[in-house]
Order: structure tokens, then C-alpha cells, then sequence
């Protein structure tokens, strides 16, 4: 069985080579074996970004954030995520969170 780290190397060079449906489907099998991983979160959250699917890169920032809320950069994502998606204030907010967290570390 492999790693959750050499999965996550497989589903990056996946996500290099713009194969996102099947970096997607390494990055899901991560965040299902290894939820705790923050790292497979993330990966997903961008693959789905790539793909246009803001609501999938959401849910997965979301989930990133869960497990680690004082992580500004994933609040960064995720307000880039919403900008992407229209919502100006979900993501100003984002940024916001972001900044304050930012300030704490």
C-alpha cells in the first residue's frame, strides 16, 4: 500500500501534467484513507479550482481549514475561490479571516 505522501507526489505530478480528473481521483483517495491530511485537502481544493469547479474547490478549502484554522493561506484560497465564483463578500471575508490569522502566527 502506498504512502499518503507518495500518493500525494503521484496526484501532483498529475495535477502537473493537467490531468485533472485523475489527479482528482488520487487526491480523493487520499483525503478518504488519510483525513487528517491537509495537504490532500488543499491538493483537491486547487484541481477542482483548475476545473472551474468552485463549489468542489470549496467544500475541499473547507475541509483544509476544519482540520487546521489557523492556516491563512487556505483562507486565502478560499477567498479566491469565492472572488472566482462571484461572491465578493464570502471571499472579502476569506481574506479577512485570512489576515487575522495571519497576524496571530
Amino acid at each position: 500500500m502506498e504512502s499518503k505522501e507518495e500518493l500525494y507526489d503521484q496526484a501532483l505530478t498529475l495535477f502537473a501534467q493537467n490531468e485533472l480528473e485523475e489527479a482528482i481521483r488520487v487526491f480523493l483517495d487520499i483525503t478518504q484513507k488519510h483525513p487528517d491530511y491537509i495537504e490532500g485537502h488543499m491538493g483537491l481544493a486547487h484541481s477542482y479550482e483548475r476545473m472551474q469547479n468552485y463549489d468542489g474547490a470549496i467544500e475541499a478549502v473547507k475541509n483544509a481549514i476544519d482540520l487546521n484554522p489557523h492556516d491563512s493561506l487556505a483562507y486565502s484560497s478560499l477567498s479566491m475561490f469565492y472572488q472566482r465564483k462571484g461572491m465578493i463578500s464570502e471571499a472579502e471575508e476569506a481574506m479577512a479571516q485570512a489576515a487575522t490569522v495571519k497576524m496571530k502566527n
